[in-house]
């Protein structure tokens, strides 16, 4: 079902004949209707754009019981239906009136309320999504059990607000939950009014707002007594289709079962899936309980319930997550542990290897300082020795030079005798002197 069929009654078979018509403008053209969607014992509904261009939902007060349309107007069958007709369509804006002050985002916004055509309006948010009977009826869209109770812990946030207000929704059930795009569902189709009008009117009393399944039995008796736990028997119910893809037995047929001192036909849910826990299953069964004093009472009850047991499921859920982060965290430590004893011990091995390194390195380069000592002195010694040499080689070419010298000078002064003899003595003389072998004085 499209999200913009937001009512879920059965359209009688003339009711097309008196539905409005695509084009026709309400409001004085605020409102275009675009098509019929569906109608009912109360009214009919359309899909419409407003005056922004926006998609709409219309709801129209039409009990067909009482009234038909004539030239677009909506009017009494017959005189002695107008009082009747005149207080539905009362009532009916009424109680629109006060559901439209629900702000609630899992509440369909009722945006306007307005009368046209002698009778009353609503225009509603139009919601994008399927309602929940179609979701959980396709086998292609199987729910999980955490998207489930997601669901239905917002659906009791939102019946909760709607309790708060002093409002009972009074028609709940899978097809009036719609499943938005993001998930989220949004309760629409509030039956609160048409019980208003069902009060205002005998032709209608017997049109009570009551789906087999879903409606405790005080919605099947007129002028009983509901409450809060009315509306959170129809809840359970909605979500044991939910998890058993059937509705539970009708509340009328539960109540004759016991006064006939027979077994209630209800088969709890309690046990019989595990993939939720005990508390889900069991405030379940307890919503649907048959007298209303065994029941839950408040939907913030319920939630506590379910979000107690979510909260432990949840703390048990941390603590193994915690335990397994402390394993985790133990085994990395464990393994940092040996890198960094690897890496010390690399470390010291890559040390000591340094280590002996830089000894080595010293030694030669003490050797090294030694050999160029050494050979500095070796050069030095060296140079001494040359030096020594030298002066010694200078002094003897010094000593040289002055033998030489004084050699030259005896020998000069032999031939200066000698010339001088030469001049005084015969030369005869003088060879026989040579000859003899002796030594001249003279020379």
């Amino acid at each position: 079902m499209d999200a913009g069929q937001q009512n879920s009654e059965a359209a009688p078979t003339d009711s097309f004949a008196d539905a409005l018509k695509p084009g026709t403008e309400l409001l004085h053209g605020q409102f275009r209707i675009e098509k019929f969607l569906n109608a009912g014992g109360f009214g009919m509904t359309y899909l419409a754009r407003d005056s922004l261009d926006r998609i709409v939902v219309i709801k129209e007060c039409f009990p067909s019981s009482m009234c038909c349309r004539n030239d677009g107007n909506v009017m009494a069958r017959s005189r002695q239906h107008q009082a009747e007709f005149d207080a539905v369509v009362k009532h009916f804006g009424a109680e629109a009136r006060r559901l439209s002050k629900l702000q609630h985002s899992n509440i369909v916004g009722i945006h306007q309320v307005f009368e046209d055509n002698m009778t009353a309006y609503m225009a509603l948010d139009f919601v994008r999504g399927r309602d929940l009977l179609d979701t959980i009826e396709d086998p292609r869209m199987k729910l999980h059990p955490r998207d489930v109770k997601d669901i239905l812990l917002k659906c009791l946030e939102a019946v909760h607000y709607i309790h708060n207000n002093d409002v009972l929704h009074r028609d709940i059930s899978p097809d009036n939950i719609l499943i938005d795009g993001k998930g989220n569902p949004v309760l629409i189709d509030f039956g609160a009014a048409k019980e208003e009008a069902t009060r205002a009117s005998r032709a209608l009393s017997a049109l009570h707002v009551v789906k087999d399944g879903y409606s405790p039995h005080e919605f099947y008796i007129a002028g009983s007594t509901q409450d809060a736990s009315s509306d959170l028997y129809s809840l359970g119910a909605t979500f044991y289709h939910v998890l058993t893809g059937i509705a539970p037995p009708d509340s009328q047929a539960r109540v004759s079962a016991i006064a006939a001192d027979r077994p209630d036909p209800y088969i709890p849910v309690s046990g019989k899936f595990p993939q939720f826990e005990d508390a889900f299953l069991h405030a379940i069964d307890k919503a649907l309980s048959v007298f209303p004093p065994d029941r839950i009472q408040t939907a913030r009850e319920w939630i506590e319930l379910v979000d107690t047991e979510r909260r432990r499921s949840a703390a048990m859920a941390q603590a193994e997550l915690d335990k397994q982060i402390e394993l985790s965290i133990s085994k990395l430590v464990q393994e940092t542990n040996k890198a960094v004893e690897a890496d010390i011990k690399e470390s010291d091995a890559k040390a000591r290897m340094e280590k002996k390194e830089a000894q080595r390195l010293q030694k030669l380069a003490q050797e090294q300082a030694r050999q160029r000592k050494k050979t500095l002195d070796e050069l030095a010694m060296l140079d001494d020795r040359t030096f020594q040499d030298e002066q010694d080689k200078a002094r003897e070419f010094s000593s040289s030079r002055s033998a030489q010298k004084a050699h030259d000078e005896i020998n000069g002064t032999r031939q200066k005798k000698r010339s001088i003899l030469s001049r005084v003595l015969p030369f005869g003389l003088l060879r026989g002197t040579f000859r003899s072998g002796g030594r001249s004085d003279y020379l």
